[in-house]
């Protein structure tokens, strides 16, 4: 029987004083306005300089694969810029169709969802005070997405493919010894489910990589939600966001194990 799903009432959430959270992603999919330019992408990271002074271009996002962000009267491509801090740990993503808030993890510890969202929040009010100042219409939003990046580490978490029933409770790799296929050396995983009333879907998918900075070797798990409300206000999109959050938070707890639990030092 399907374990039942805490309402979008409820206030007590899993928490961890560790998690393996690397980074987390959060914006807005929106209609492209007709009268949206690239200097006013320039008096935006103007509006945001302040806390985000370096800037870097980044490949365009496509929606659909293989679809690239076209300028209507030009035909060139339309790129991404990144606003990035000083700390390197926080950065906002424009380009002419979506924008997000990032944290990555650096040298400190994950500073929780409200940080995230109030962050978040102060970025979608400034390009909304944007769009007004240069009466670029109104901001209508299409999806909103939602994403925590987990890094579990090799050495630490696991240390063979053996190991994954210690930390996913849906996997199990044993290998007997009539067994014919040896150890396997990659592995991925995806699936999908259904957001609570109609409001999108949770993407969690789990792969094996290797670490630039340190070589070191992974498992990454991404537990994505897409997806937007029938209403596109301001209190409907903050609320779309709590039940993503709840989703995520509640869904890792659902995947992952107790024992491993215990290293992330589960809270509650």
């Amino acid at each position: 029987m399907d374990k039942p799903v805490p309402s979008s009432s409820s206030t007590e959430l899993p928490s961890y004083r560790k998690p393996p959270v690397n980074e987390v992603v959060c914006g807005i999919r929106f209609h492209s306005p007709d009268k949206l330019r690239i200097p006013h992408i320039g008096i935006l990271w103007n509006k945001l300089r302040s806390k985000y002074p370096i800037i870097q271009h980044a490949p365009p996002i496509a929606t659909v694969k293989g679809e690239i962000l076209l300028d209507s009267e030009t035909g060139l491509p339309l790129n991404r810029v990144w606003f990035i801090n000083e700390s390197d740990d926080q950065l906002v993503q424009f380009q002419f169709d979506r924008f997000y808030f990032n944290w990555r993890r650096r040298a400190d510890e994950y500073p929780r969802y409200p940080h995230v969202i109030k962050n978040f929040e102060q970025i979608y009010n400034t390009i909304l005070d944007l769009f007004s100042e240069f009466d670029l219409g109104n901001l209508n939003p299409v999806e909103c997405e939602l994403s925590y990046i987990n890094h579990i580490v090799e050495g630490q978490e696991w240390n063979t493919i053996e190991d994954l029933s210690n930390i996913f409770v849906d996997f199990i790799w044993e290998k007997k010894i009539n067994r014919f296929l040896p150890r396997p050396v990659k592995l991925s995983w995806l699936t999908e489910f259904p957001l609570e009333e109609q409001k999108g879907r949770l993407t969690v998918s789990l792969k094996q990589a290797t670490r630039t900075t340190d070589k070191v070797h992974l498992f990454i798990l991404e537990l994505k939600a897409l997806g937007i409300g029938e209403s596109t206000s301001k209190e409907a999109i903050h609320e779309w966001f709590d039940v993503a959050h709840k989703w995520i938070v509640q869904g890792f707890t659902d995947l992952t194990t107790s024992k491993v639990h215990k290293l992330w030092e589960r809270e509650r």
